[in-house]
């Protein structure tokens, strides 16, 4: 059988190449680097992986974290601002599990190394590109490096952000009491944008995390270009300070003797343009090449869906190949506008709920949180919801949906009163409007 080629050995390349590997298709992955160097490099981000990527990662015998002191079963939703800020706490139905990527990559490249898979350490540019195409029978391009982004043109009308929505800094954190039982905290702040706490299974153990998600100009923004290096002690107490001011149910947990970032290479800052490319492109030698997770679509991490999106996409794009395959097609424009539309199809909802969640959220969805601050099972569903990007936006989708989603969890009326959500803290009465304004 032909071999595949893949370039890049980020989550959606590993995905892809262990998935086809399981349908004895031989691979290769080409790499900038050894994948055991991320292990002493900076903190690659703060990403969270839900339920069905949890499932594909039994599936592919990866699931190498799961556990009592690994898995994620709470979010709390807190609307910090506005005359009644309010709190909720649910329960997703299936665990999520933060790992930090210098463990979680290195560990798949062994996997798929062990596993008959070939990975050779060879930088990629176009004119390498070329040649791989010359040697394989299909080509993936699961990374942007080298300019290979160049080749997969920007969909316009799926890519609505023509510069950076948020300002974000993330980092892994010393002094801050971790939840338990394991939870994450989503703080939204008008005006501000947004911060995300959570717990992160690291080489050393559970440490916690977050993520700040600053709209330009804001203050929180100042914690993605003020430099660390340049005073590491005013930083974090800037950081223990936005904190304070725009995370409370955080800042609780903090101890001020001890808070800051665990190491010089356990924080990021930076920005990007969320965009949607073209998930295919023809070569100067007439060959074709394929995108795969952020090479085709890039999200904001608001969401949480960005590793999630890319393994959608790549065992949808395995799908594609090990059928035409074993259908002995070829690998032509035909195959790879299917491909392509399968990858969308896979990613498509987690890229409108981030795209979403970047913009002011209309006052059902307001409603519908101020509802979950008032009844524990209305919570639980709106958790479960918030990770699941089909649910959520079927959820939110409209006034009516928002009530049909509230209605589905709150009791009958012959059924006793709802209980109080254990984290719902200065709601506002039932007889009062809620009115909490999200303007940016």
């Amino acid at each position: 059988m032909e071999r595949i080629a893949i370039v890049g050995a980020g989550t959606a390349g590993l995905h892809l190449g262990l998935k086809l590997l399981s349908h004895g298709v031989p691979v290769t992955i080409y790499t900038e680097q050894e994948p055991a160097r991320l292990k002493s490099a900076r903190l690659l981000n703060t990403v969270a992986h839900h339920a069905p990527t949890r499932m594909r990662e039994r599936v592919l015998g990866v699931d190498h974290w799961s556990g009592p002191n690994a898995d994620m079963h709470y979010i709390g939703i807190h609307v910090n601002g506005g005359p009644h800020p309010f709190s909720l706490r649910g329960r997703v139905d299936s665990p999520s599990i933060f790992v930090d990527y210098r463990q979680y990559q290195p560990r798949l490249a062994e996997d798929f190394v062990a596993r008959g898979g070939t990975l050779e350490v060879l930088p990629v540019d176009m004119d390498v590109l070329e040649r791989l195409s010359q040697q394989h029978a299909l080509v993936v391009v699961a990374t942007g490096k080298n300019g290979l982004t160049r080749l997969f043109p920007r969909v316009p009308e799926l890519s609505p952000h023509t510069q950076p929505p948020r300002m974000l800094f993330a980092a892994l954190l010393k002094g801050l009491r971790m939840q338990e039982p394991i939870g994450m905290n989503a703080h939204l702040i008008p005006g501000q944008g947004e911060i995300f706490e959570s717990q992160v299974v690291t080489e050393g153990g559970r440490v916690p995390s977050v993520l700040i998600e600053a709209l330009p100009g804001s203050e929180l923004s100042r914690l993605s270009t003020q430099r660390y290096e340049e005073d590491p002690r005013a930083f974090e107490a800037l950081l223990m300070d936005m904190l304070r001011r725009f995370a409370p149910a955080t800042y609780e947990r903090v101890d001020p003797a001890s808070f800051g970032v665990r190491g010089p290479l356990d924080f990021l800052q930076g920005s990007f343009t969320p965009v949607v490319r073209r998930g295919w492109a023809q070569l100067a030698s007439g060959r074709f090449a394929l995108a795969v997770g952020d090479t085709h679509v890039t999200n904001d991490p608001v969401a949480g869906q960005g590793a999630n999106a890319g393994s959608a996409s790549a065992f949808a794009l395995a799908e594609n190949i090990v059928t035409a395959l074993a259908e002995q097609r070829p690998f032509d424009e035909a195959f790879c506008r299917e491909a392509e539309a399968s990858s969308w199809a896979a990613t498509a909802p987690a890229t409108y709920w981030t795209n979403a969640l970047l913009q002011p959220p209309p006052p059902h969805v307001i409603e519908l949180l101020a509802a979950g601050s008032k009844d524990v099972r209305v919570a639980d569903g709106i958790a479960t919801a918030f990770v699941t990007p089909e649910l959520i936006l079927s959820a939110c989708a409209s006034p009516e949906s928002t009530t049909a989603f509230i209605a589905r969890y709150r009791p009958t009326a012959r059924e006793a009163a709802p209980p109080v959500s254990p984290l719902a803290w200065h709601p506002p009465p039932e007889e009062t409007p809620v009115h909490v304004s999200l303007t940016r």
